[in-house]
């Protein structure tokens, strides 16, 4: 058996036989009847208090422990069971896993009022990701060797900090590693959503109708998808039945320049603009203060996530020295934005620009997730921690990955080696101090 499979045990050809989805229990088959209550599964009963009518489900799915260094992937039966999609869950050693799909969507502010089922028993589901599950048996027709998937509201344990802190830590790793992002829009607006055939439905954006759809979708304000469309191999957008290649989802940027005024400033093409520059980013990436005023206007269902959701795409010693730090969901929302708040006065402390002097204008309350209060309050709490160091020469360090700049004509090399190990071990010292300051700030503070 080859590494890439070893852990998983096909007992037949079929992947839904691998993971012994035939066995699950079916101790409900009653139909559908009113609402999402289904006999058997949920139960009502009338809050004493205020009367309202409470629904609730017996205990649900339960996670097993997840091994540091594992991922937890998904196969989806193409039955549904009481209408409604079915999977089986499984992890394995990252290393040692076979291809997946992950997929990208928005959770949205609705609350868990579907349910699906997870190794035969009842798993909470908001509607978007009931859609997307239902949809998703469709789309795997025209894509036979979509066989194994991660999606993060299922394969991780939202309920586990510790596991959240460690999986969230890794999702550079997990978006890189994936064969492609599939990502859901949601549910066209028009009447009939009727299953097509092909893979490719890129003619359809010929409609300005169907392009205004699209643009508007709330997916493109969410900021997770950042980091999940950027660091893809590759990514197909899935809309209702309609499929579309991210080559054709590029050409969109022709309407951005020649359709309506609200089109060209929209998320949407923020966000498709960012992506044609993609591999700069996944090769050296980008500062973590040029992607939160960049993305200011993006959402994200926990505010943390405003910072958590970035982490991956930064500059590899600045994500080493934040790694040390983030992500940590034991952390309210403001103590994550007072430590951010330090991190980016260390970086542009020594650096001229008017990020610095007027940085009300820059780093606004928006760019956290504050109101301007607390914004104003923490930003005054962080004050002494600009440059928690005693080295001055700033312009020679920061400028570290450019120190061929400093060789001098009639320098001799050994003298420039020695100047060039004197600046890196100068920024290690730097670097280091920071990381302390940040931690001990992040200890005392009582957010």
């Amino acid at each position: 058996m080859s590494p890439k499979s070893s852990c998983f045990k096909p007992t037949s050809t079929s992947r839904l036989n691998d993971w012994k989805l035939e066995d699950v229990r079916n101790s409900v088959s009653c139909p559908r009847s009113k609402g999402n209550i289904r006999a058997g599964i949920t139960t009502q009963h009338t809050d004493t208090a205020s009367g309202d009518i409470i629904t609730t489900m017996p205990p649900k799915f339960k996670y097993e422990s997840l091994p540091v260094g594992n991922i937890r992937l998904l196969a989806l039966n193409p039955e549904l069971k009481n209408e409604r999609p079915q999977l089986s869950i499984k992890s394995c050693v990252r290393d040692e896993a076979p291809e997946y799909v992950s997929m990208s969507y928005c959770w949205g502010q609705d609350p868990e009022s579907e349910f699906i089922y997870l190794n035969g028993e009842p798993f909470g589901a908001r509607p978007n990701l009931f859609q997307l599950l239902l949809h998703l048996r469709h789309h795997c027709r025209e894509y036979p060797e979509w066989k194994y998937f991660w999606i993060d509201a299922i394969c991780i344990d939202q309920t586990n900090i510790e596991e959240k802190n460690e999986q969230v830590r890794r999702m550079e790793d997990t978006y890189r590693n994936a064969t492609t992002i599939a990502a859901w829009l949601g549910m066209p607006e028009e009447p009939k959503n009727k299953e097509r055939a092909g893979r490719d439905h890129t003619p359809k954006l010929a409609s300005p109708a169907l392009v205004g759809e699209i643009i508007s979708r709330p997916y493109w304000s969410r900021m997770w998808i950042v980091q999940e469309l950027i660091l893809a191999k590759s990514i197909i957008l899935l809309y209702g039945h309609y499929r579309f290649p991210w080559k054709g989802i590029v050409g969109l940027r022709a309407w951005g320049t020649f359709g309506k005024a609200k089109w060209r400033n929209s998320a949407a093409m923020d966000l498709i603009s960012m992506t044609v520059g993609a591999q700069y980013t996944q090769k050296y990436g980008r500062a973590l203060g040029e992607l939160m005023r960049y993305l200011e206007h993006s959402e994200a269902t926990d505010p943390r996530d405003r910072v958590f959701a970035l982490l991956g795409l930064m500059e590899g010693e600045e994500r080493q020295l934040l790694d040390t730090i983030f992500p940590d969901y034991t952390m309210s929302h403001e103590k994550v934005m007072l430590v951010t708040m330090a991190y980016l006065k260390q970086i542009y402390a020594p650096r001229p620009f008017k990020w610095v002097l007027k940085p009300q204008q820059v780093w606004n309350h928006k760019v956290f997730g504050l109101d301007e209060e607390t914004w104003q309050r923490l930003w005054t709490e962080t004050e002494g921690y600009e440059t928690p160091h005693d080295l001055t020469n700033y312009s020679n360090v920061w400028n570290i990955k450019s120190v061929g700049r400093l060789f001098r004509p009639g320098q001799s090399a050994e003298t420039f080696r020695e100047q060039k190990t004197k600046l890196k071990d100068q920024r290690e010292k730097w670097v280091e101090v920071r990381a302390e300051a940040l931690r001990r700030l992040a200890k005392k503070s009582s957010r």
